[in-house]
């Protein structure tokens, strides 16, 4: 029972006993809905969507009249935003009610808003963190792309192919099946895609496309709604759909209509990912890029880089039109987490949609774009035991950046020479490191552990000058 309609009702001399108070209950969903009913005249209030800011208190509240248990209610108010500490707001809601049926609806009102103030409570019950559930290790539903339960970006050009991944992870999500290459799903459930710029028809010749490539003929849990203005008026309904559908996944293409003002403007952009939040479940939201300009960055607000939980990627994409063909790269640029590698497919589109994995040094021609870890690595396994100016001549770079790069990711890469110019290879292939005579020196170094840096190895090298043998120890995989 709430203590401020107690208040209010001894500050009116009634006593919580006394019936003429008529308290309500209140009840709180699991949603976090605020549900206050008045047994006594069969009148229920449920309020939703609450917000606290500056001098208001934003909630939207919906009325019935229910005096019949075995017949459906009545609506007396349909649902209807109301800001809680505006005289004049509640004055509106009076005269509303007041023209379906006669109560008192201004004591009413007053003691519902108490009741709504004094219960809701903002995000989540405060909890002691070492009593929260502990999941593990972090939980991907298509793996490694989509964090569960987090909010994920792929941006890119237009054109590029990021619509029809999308789609395509959905439909791997909804399916249980493996679509994209490399994109393992560990979940099956229900797909919601939510459509801002286009019509049901190009996806649905698309999916037709996917199942297609993929042999299946069963229908997906693949839901499709067409979006007019910005997420966050659309947050109650998409939340009661995602609920009614045991929806698990949400597309969003693209959020540039979504954010409902400016990409640049934090505000309008915090709006959005408080109402995805509010709606729950796993995001995947569709971004562009600026106009010729190329920074690694979805175009807009900073926060479209940096607020996403489970990653922001970019997707680059060019189209051979002749043979009906996509190239695309799909490259991480920010995480929290884990940093995954730049994967790339060819996407034909026939009657049949087909992603085919390739790679990521072939598959766009604005090699730049490529992290250097990828070009660096893909050119020693291309041609093993080169030196760091080597690559960066074939690369176009710095002789610096690669060095840089070499001996800070000792997990990855090793030299194979003990004397300068220093040679490296990839550690997947790791061998004994060779002398330029040519005599293999033992590491001590298993092919399945690759060196960690900062430590030092025991190495028995042969001294022509006087036969002797010496121990030394040298750290030899950094310089």
């Amino acid at each position: 029972m709430s203590d401020i309609i107690k208040q209010v009702a001894a500050e009116l001399g009634l006593q919580p006993d006394d019936p003429e108070t008529n308290l309500p209950s209140v009840d709180t969903t699991a949603s976090g809905d605020i549900v206050i009913t008045y047994h006594d005249r069969s009148i229920r209030w449920l309020a939703k969507s609450m917000s606290k800011q500056s001098r208001e208190f934003n909630c939207v509240i919906s009325v019935q009249f229910k005096p019949d248990p075995n017949r459906p209610a009545r609506s007396l108010l349909a649902d209807t935003r109301l800001n809680l500490m505006s005289t004049s707001g509640k004055q509106g809601v009076v005269r509303s009610l007041k023209a379906r049926r006669d109560e008192e609806w201004a004591a009413m009102v007053e003691e519902v808003a108490a009741a709504i103030q004094d219960n809701w409570i903002s995000g989540e019950p405060m909890i002691r963190l070492i009593d929260a559930e502990d999941i593990g290790p972090t939980v991907y539903v298509i793996d490694p792309f989509l964090q569960k339960d987090e909010h994920t970006v792929l941006f890119g050009d237009g054109g590029g192919g990021k619509s029809v991944t999308a789609l395509a992870t959905g439909l791997s999500f909804a399916t249980g099946e493996l679509v994209i290459p490399g994109f393992q799903p560990k979940e099956k459930a229900p797909v919601m895609y939510l459509d801002w710029e286009r019509t049901r028809h190009p996806h649905r010749r698309r999916l037709a496309g996917l199942l297609a490539g993929m042999g299946i003929t069963e229908c997906p849990d693949l839901h499709y709604k067409r979006m007019i203005g910005q997420l966050a008026d659309s947050a109650d309904e998409i939340k009661h759909l995602a609920d009614q559908e045991g929806i698990k996944l949400i597309l969003a293409d693209s959020v540039g209509m979504a954010v409902g003002g400016e990409i640049s403007d934090e505000s309008s952009v915090m709006g959005y990912f408080n109402a995805a939040r509010y709606i729950g479940q796993t995001w995947l939201s569709v971004a562009h890029v600026p106009k010729n300009e190329s920074n690694g960055r979805p175009i807009g607000s900073q926060y479209w880089y940096t607020q996403p939980q489970g990653g922001t990627y970019e997707m680059l994409g060019e189209s051979e039109e002749e043979q009906n063909t996509l190239s695309v790269t799909m490259i991480h640029r920010k995480t929290n987490d884990r940093r995954n590698s730049t994967l790339a497919w060819t996407v034909t589109f026939d009657d049949k949609i087909v992603y085919k994995s390739a790679n990521p040094l072939e598959a766009t021609t604005d090699q730049q774009k490529i992290p250097l870890f990828v070009r660096v690595r893909a050119a020693l396994l291309t041609q093993s035991n080169r030196t760091a100016k080597e690559i960066a001549d074939e690369l176009g770079t710095s002789e610096n950046s690669v060095g840089n790069l070499l001996r800070n990711n000792p997990a990855a890469f090793h030299k194979t020479t003990l004397g300068r110019p220093f040679r490296y290879a990839v550690t997947s292939n790791l061998n004994p490191p060779v002398e330029s005579s040519g005599t293999t020196v033992d590491s001590g170094v298993s092919t399945n552990d690759p060196p960690l840096r900062g430590e030092g190895l025991m190495e028995t090298i042969p001294r022509p000058d006087n036969g002797k043998i010496k121990e030394k120890k040298e750290p030899w995989w950094s310089e």
